[in-house]
């Protein structure tokens, strides 16, 4: 049976993504009103929560660097211990499974199903012709309202989508304007059987840019002992990007909170603030007491001392 939260803990979540702070009650407030929202409109409340969480807890692989034990559990408690108490950052198998455990607790028909990350995700606006996808190490939610199933992911960093994008072919929507993402369904290049199609998510950096696929994946429902196999081979993998460098992306709501309207990045030695396609550094990092502090004043992560000195001889230092 697939794990929930406690209603305490749904009530914890929704103050962790800003959700309804204006809401009074004498016993989960949040909730209430995040409950009766999903009565009215179930699909508006998704739309929401997505936002709320890529706009409040980090995408980031923190943990492999800055720890003793420099590893990832994706167990729903250990996860949620995590993003939510100690307020630290999560990739895909870390915040999408956060969200969707969410989800399931709030009584959506939703399951989680894995995706293959192209090679065009490194570089879309130089993707070029060749693309081709790695093996299994995504991990996306699919979720059914009133007979129309939609993808929602809240683990893909800076490229990821910023709403529910509805299972249909060559539907676009905004990404963050001017940016645009969509869903099709094709074949991979590298399949045998061309007759089989997956949905592959693109995006594309204005009208007249060419889309670049980020990576593609079936309706199949994957399991948590699934998810265990692929994280441990995208957190501990010699070849995995992950355990090379640290990165860390958090989105920035709009001023009315209805739309995401830009995200910091941190990527090598410099943390990036993007809005409406134009960017600018807002910090430059020289050594690791640079990038501490940039992880506490730009995303909201707070690490201990002996976090702090897993990262000592790792690859990933800055010196």
């Amino acid at each position: 049976m697939a794990s929930t939260f406690t209603r305490s803990q749904l009530e914890a979540y929704l103050q962790r993504i800003g959700y309804a702070n204006s809401a009074s009650g004498p016993e989960c407030p949040r909730l209430h009103q995040l409950q009766a929202s999903i009565e009215q409109d179930a699909l508006k409340a998704l739309e929401e929560l997505q936002r709320r969480h890529i706009s409040s807890i980090p995408w980031g692989n923190s943990a492999i660097h800055y720890s003793q034990h420099h590893s990832i559990s994706t167990y729903p408690s250990a996860v949620f211990e995590k993003l939510v108490v100690r307020r630290l950052d999560g990739y895909c198998m870390e915040n999408t499974n956060l969200l969707y455990v969410v989800l399931r607790s709030l009584g959506y028909q939703a399951y989680p199903a894995a995706g293959r990350v192209s090679n065009a995700a490194a570089d879309p606006e130089n993707a070029g012709s060749e693309v081709r996808y790695g093996s299994l190490g995504h991990m996306v939610i699919i979720v059914g309202i009133s007979n129309q199933k939609y993808m929602v992911d809240v683990g893909f960093g800076n490229n990821g989508p910023t709403s529910p994008l509805p299972l249909l072919r060559n539907v676009s929507g905004d990404l963050i304007p001017p940016a645009q993402m969509k869903l099709d369904k094709t074949p991979l290049p590298e399949a045998v059987d061309q007759s089989q199609e997956f949905w592959v998510y693109s995006v594309r950096y204005g009208p007249d840019k060419d889309w670049a696929p980020m990576y593609a994946f079936a309706e199949t429902e994957f399991l948590p002992q699934d998810f265990a196999m692929m994280n441990f081979n995208t957190s501990k993998g010699s070849s995995s990007w992950f355990t090379q460098r640290v990165v860390c992306v958090r989105h920035i709501l709009g001023d009315d909170e209805s739309s995401i309207k830009g995200l910091y990045v941190m990527a090598g030695k410099q943390v990036k603030r993007r809005v409406h396609g134009q960017t600018e550094i807002v910090q430059t990092l020289e050594n690791e007491n640079d990038r501490v502090e940039a992880l506490s004043k730009w995303f909201g992560i707070h690490l201990l001392d002996h976090e702090v000195a897993g990262i000592q001889g790792l690859v990933s230092e800055l010196k």
